[in-house]
């Protein structure tokens, strides 16, 4: 599943941990007034990340695949082999399985936290990244651009309702909403988030023209 890093199971699920996903992360959350975040961060990213890509894998085991799973500079992606094509029906629900899951855990946080009495700075800014890895990744995830989970769901859909395979229209779609994210994201001076649209805005532009997908 890839060259450095760290190997582990769960359950049936091999799960490797590459090592840009921690620097990555820790770009990201880093915090030099109180390296506890940071630390908080890492820990909240890698068990959010994964128990998205164990709602995949539980799905894709449902549906007679083998999954593995990669937690990479990206995020998160989970492999499922397999020699049978899924139905879409079958291929929206794997797609939402992941989202489900984080968003599930956002809810309970964000309930949870209603009848929690009065806390410190330090637990409210831990919950504010619990919520907002869980919670606000988890909306933008649905978004319709490939590689997104949303963008899955749409290509399903698009190749469901118009009985065809075609990946074009999709990749289409995908570069229209990937420019719409970058200009929003340039207006909220979010400048990551721009960088990372654009990254999948290029990817799905490079597919269109017959080259590599490079974050597939």
């Amino acid at each position: 599943m890839g060259s450095a890093g760290i190997d582990f199971s769960i359950g049936p699920f091999p799960v490797r941990i590459h090592w840009s996903f921690v620097l990555v992360t820790v770009l990201i959350g880093l915090d030099m007034r109180n390296p506890l975040l940071t630390v908080s961060w890492l820990l909240i990213v890698f068990v959010s990340i994964l128990l998205h890509e164990l709602g995949h894998a539980l799905v894709a085991e449902r549906y007679g695949m083998v999954p593995s799973i990669m937690l990479y500079s990206m995020g998160g992606m989970t492999i499922p082999l397999h020699n049978k094509r899924l139905t879409h029906l079958q291929e929206i629900i794997l797609s939402l399985a992941g989202p489900l899951a984080g968003l599930t855990l956002g809810g309970l946080v964000f309930v949870g936290m209603i009848f929690l009495p009065e806390t410190s700075s330090l637990v409210d800014a831990i919950v504010g990244q619990l919520l907002w890895v869980n919670l606000g990744w988890g909306l933008l995830n649905l978004l319709p651009m490939l590689p997104l989970d949303g963008g899955h769901v749409m290509r399903s859909l698009y190749q469901w309702l118009r009985r065809t395979y075609d990946e074009r229209m999709p990749l289409k779609i995908s570069i229209g909403v990937g420019v719409v994210l970058i200009l929003a994201a340039l207006l909220l001076g979010q400048f990551f988030g721009a960088l990372l649209a654009f990254y999948f805005t290029f990817s799905n532009f490079n597919a269109l023209r017959g080259g590599p997908n490079l974050v597939y």
